[in-house]
C-alpha cells in the first residue's frame, strides 16, 4: 500500500511535466522499488540454536586470565596434600595480594580465580564450617583472610574476582557422607555472600580417594554427579551473582578442554552434550550438533606445576611456549586460564612475572596493525545493506556480514593498493546468533597469480575467534572462502596482521648418531651458527637441515629477523667426544640429547664409558630427568679415573634445582671412566638418569 501510494503521487505529479520525462518516471521508480525490496531482507538470520547467554558472551570477551594455586601444599611441596599437616604449616611472610594483582594486570589478564580450597581441604578465608583454616595458621596471628585480601585488590586494580572451591576435602572427616555436603554448601555460601562480585565459581573433577579424613587413612568413593547437589550449589551461585560462570559440575555453562597442556582442538564447536562430559576428545573439540552451548576453556600453569616448587624454577614456560599456547586456546576459540603459583614468599616469583609480561608484550606486537582497515571489501552475497561485507572492518561486535537464506557458504576479498605482507587472519562470528562455519580456507593473489594459504593449523570451525597462522605471505588481494556452514555466514569480525619474528635463543641437541638439530621457536626465524666456538651472526652458517658433527666441539646458535636485521641472544652447546671413541655400559638414552627420556641404575651400579684411546678428563655432566614431577634425582656419587676415585660428593640442591649438574677437576689421562650413584632424592633403589657425557681437553 506504501509503495502504491508513492507511485500515484509519483505518477500524478509527473503528469504535471513534460511528457519527455517519462525516461526519469521510470528510473525514479525502479530505484524505489528496488530500495523498497532491499528493505524486506533486513531482518536478521535466524538463530541456530543452541545459542549463548548474554553472560557466556560477556565471559568469553574476557579471554585471558590468572589462575592462582597457594596454601598448604606450597609448604608442603606437595601438589595434592592429604590433609594431614597441621594448619600452623601456613606461614606466609611477605605475602602481598596486590603484588600478585599488579602483576597480572601487567600480563593482559582480565581477573583472577584463586583456590580458596584445594583437595587438602585447608580453607584461605575465616570460615565457620572447619577448624582447618588460615585462621589456625601463624599468619596475621589467625587473623588473615587471603580470599578478602585478592577480592579487595582485584577492586583496587580493575580486575575481575574468581574462586575456585574444591568438592574434595581430605581432610574432613565427614567427607563421603550426607554431612559433609551441608559442610561443604556452607563453604559455598560463606564464599558468596562475603567478597564481592564472582565472574566464575570452579568445582575441580577430582572427586573422592584416599585421604586423611580425621585419622581415617582411607579411600573413600562417591557418585560425584548426584553426591554434591551442583543444583542447589548452581542456585545459590547464580542468586547472588547471575553473571558468573560454572567450571565443572553438572550444571556448568563453561566446559573443560580435556587436557592440562594448553590447547584446544583445532576444530572447536561451543556445543557440546553434558552426557558426553568424560570423553576427552568430546571436550577437546566440541559437537556440531551439541545440546548446550558450553564453551570451552583452557587451563594450564605457567611451571610444570599447579603449586610453587622450587625444584622448579628452571622450568617456567618460555615466551615462545607462552605464545604458542595463546594461540591454541584463544585463537582456537576458547579462553586461557593461565595459573600462577605463589612462592613460599608469597609472592608471584620475578621469572614468573618477567616471562608472562615478555609474551603479553608478544601478543601485543603481533595484533599492532590491522592491515584490512583500509582495504576494499567485497563478497560474493550480501543480505542487504545492514549486513553488508564492510561490517567485517568496523570494530563494532554488533555489526556483522550476513549472507541470504539458505546461502550457506561465501566467499570474501580483500583488496589492497599495494601489496602487503601477513601471517596472521583473526576471524570472529556473531555467535550470539550460534555458531555456524564448519569449514574455510584461504587464498592470495599477487600479480594476478593465485595461491594457497597453507595455515599452520587445520581449518574448520571459527566461533568467537579464531586466528590462523602461517608462514609470511606478499599479496594484493586476500581470499576467504566459507566453504559449509551451519546457516547464513554471521561474520563480525576479520583481521589480518604481520606478526613480527619471535626472536628466542634457539634449541641446540645432537642425538646418539651425531645428528645436530637446531630449533627456533619462529619457524619463519632464520638460524645461523658456527661449530667452531666462534659467535655467529648473519653471515655464519645458514641453518636449512639437521647436520652430522662427530666431533668434539662447541656449537653456538642465534636467530636472525631479515626485517628488522635483529637477532637473539648466542646458545651454546658444548658437545663432548662422540660414540666412535669410546663404548658404554649403560643404554644409548643417556646419550640421546633428550633431556625428557630417562634411564634408571640401581643404586652402587655403574655407568662405565671405556675410551678407545687414553683421554684427559677433567670432569663429568649429569642432567636429570626433566619432565613433569620426575624423581629419584642421583644426589650422592663417586667418580672414578681407571679404577681410581677422583671425586666423590653429592649434588646438593638438586631436589629443588634439578637442572643439569657440571662437575670440574684438574686434568687426569686414562681410558676408562665410571660415575657411581650412591643415592637419590627419593631414597628409592635406582636412581634416573637422561643426560650423561664426560669433558675431555
Amino acid at each position: 500500500m506504501i509503495l502504491d501510494g508513492i507511485l500515484v503521487s509519483l505518477h500524478l505529479s509527473l503528469n504535471m511535466l513534460n511528457m519527455k520525462k517519462t525516461v526519469l518516471y521510470s528510473l525514479v521508480i525502479s530505484a524505489i522499488a528496488l530500495c523498497l525490496t532491499s528493505c524486506t531482507k533486513e531482518n536478521a538470520p535466524e538463530p541456530i540454536n543452541p545459542i549463548p547467554s548474554q553472560e557466556q558472551i560477556d565471559w568469553q570477551k574476557l579471554e585471558t586470565y590468572a589462575f592462582i594455586h597457594f596454601g598448604l601444599n606450597t609448604y608442603n611441596d606437595l601438589e595434592w596434600g592429604y590433609g594431614n599437616t597441621p594448619a600452623s604449616t601456613f606461614k606466609p611472610v611477605n605475602l602481598d595480594c596486590e603484588q600478585w594483582v599488579a602483576t597480572l594486570k601487567q600480563c593482559g589478564m582480565k581477573g583472577v580465580i584463586l583456590t580458596a580450597k584445594h583437595h587438602d581441604g585447608f580453607c584461605l578465608w575465616q570460615t565457620e564450617t572447619t577448624d582447618y583454616s588460615i585462621a589456625n595458621s601463624p599468619y596475621k596471628n589467625g587473623k588473615g583472610d587471603m580470599v578478602k585480601e585478592l577480592s579487595d585488590a582485584c577492586k583496587k586494580y580493575g580486575l575481575k574476582f574468581g574462586l575456585y572451591l574444591s568438592p574434595w576435602d581430605r581432610n574432613n572427616s565427614e567427607y563421603g557422607r550426607e554431612d559433609y555436603i551441608e559442610t561443604y554448601h556452607k563453604q559455598i555460601d560463606e564464599l558468596t555472600k562475603n567478597y564481592g562480585d564472582l565472574f566464575e565459581f570452579w568445582f575441580d573433577g577430582a572427586n573422592g580417594g584416599n585421604g586423611y579424613y580425621g585419622g581415617a587413612d582411607e579411600t573413600r568413593s562417591i557418585d560425584a554427579r548426584k553426591y554434591y547437589d551442583y543444583e542447589r550449589a548452581r542456585d545459590t551461585i547464580l542468586k547472588r551473582h547471575p553473571d558468573a560462570m560454572i567450571f565443572g559440575g553438572t550444571c556448568q555453562t563453561i566446559r573443560w578442554v580435556g587436557n592440562e597442556q594448553g590447547w584446544a582442538g583445532d576444530t572447536d564447536w561451543c556445543m557440546i552434550n553434558p552426557e558426553l562430559s568424560d570423553n576427552t576428545k568430546h571436550l577437546n573439540h566440541g559437537s556440531e550438533n551439541g545440546t548446550h552451548w558450553i564453551p570451552a576453556e583452557v587451563d594450564v600453569s605457567i611451571r610444570p606445576g599447579w603449586f610453587y616448587h622450587k625444584r622448579e624454577d628452571h622450568q617456567v614456560k618460555s615466551v615462545a611456549q607462552l605464545t604458542d599456547i595463546y594461540y591454541r586456546s584463544v585463537g582456537h576459540n576458547a579462553s586461557l586460564l593461565l595459573n600462577f603459583p605463589i612462592n613460599l614468599d608469597g609472592k608471584i616469583p620475578a621469572l614468573d612475572s618477567i616471562r608472562a609480561t615478555e609474551w603479553h608484550e608478544v601478543i601485543v606486537n603481533d595484533f599492532k596493525d590491522n592491515i584490512l582497515k583500509n582495504a576494499e571489501v567485497r563478497v560474493d552475497n550480501e543480505r542487504g545493506r545492514k549486513f553488508k561485507a564492510e561490517n567485517v572492518t568496523d570494530d563494532d561486535w554488533n555489526t556483522y556480514w550476513a549472507t541470504d537464506d539458505n546461502y550457506n557458504f561465501g566467499t570474501i576479498s580483500f583488496s589492497f593498493d599495494k601489496p602487503v605482507k601477513m601471517n596472521r587472519v583473526v576471524l570472529q562470528e556473531y555467535i550470539a546468533l550460534g555458531q555456524r562455519v564448519k569449514d574455510f580456507y584461504m587464498e592470495g593473489e599477487l600479480n594476478g597469480k593465485w595461491f594457497k594459504i597453507n595455515p599452520f593449523d587445520t581449518l574448520s570451525t571459527i566461533g568467537y575467534k579464531r586466528i590462523v597462522r602461517f608462514n609470511t605471505v606478499e599479496l594484493d588481494k586476500l581470499t576467504i572462502y566459507f566453504e559449509e556452514s551451519r546457516g547464513p555466514l554471521c561474520i563480525n569480525n576479520i583481521e589480518a596482521y604481520c606478526a613480527p619474528i619471535l626472536l628466542t635463543e634457539p634449541k641446540i641437541s645432537r642425538n646418539y648418531d651425531n645428528i645436530v638439530t637446531i630449533e627456533s621457536s619462529d619457524n619463519e626465524a632464520d638460524i645461523y651458527y658456527t661449530t667452531d666456538g666462534s659467535n655467529p651472526d648473519e653471515n655464519s652458517s645458514h641453518y636449512d637441515k639437521a647436520f652430522v658433527f662427530n666431533n668434539k666441539g662447541v656449537i653456538k646458535a642465534i636467530t636472525y629477523d631479515p626485517i628488522s636485521k635483529k637477532k637473539s641472544d648466542i646458545s651454546m652447546k658444548e658437545l663432548d667426544l662422540p660414540k666412535e671413541y669410546y663404548q658404554t655400559s649403560s643404554s644409548n638414552k643417556i646419550f640421546d640429547g633428550n633431556t625428557n627420556s630417562v634411564v634408571y641404575h640401581d643404586v652402587d651400579e655403574p655407568i662405565i664409558i671405556t675410551f678407545k684411546e687414553e683421554q684427559n678428563i677433567s670432569g663429568f655432566r649429569y642432567t636429570p630427568n626433566q619432565m613433569r614431577d620426575a624423581s629419584r634425582h642421583i644426589v650422592d656419587y663417586e667418580f672414578y679415573v681407571d679404577d681410581v676415585l677422583i671425586k666423590e660428593s653429592s649434588f646438593g640442591n638438586i631436589k629443588n634445582n634439578p637442572i643439569e649438574q657440571v662437575v670440574k677437576f684438574e686434568n687426569i689421562k686414562g681410558k676408562e671412566v665410571k660415575f657411581v650413584p650412591k643415592s637419590n632424592t627419593d631414597n628409592a633403589k635406582n636412581c634416573g638418569i637422561a643426560e650423561f657425557s664426560v669433558i675431555t681437553d
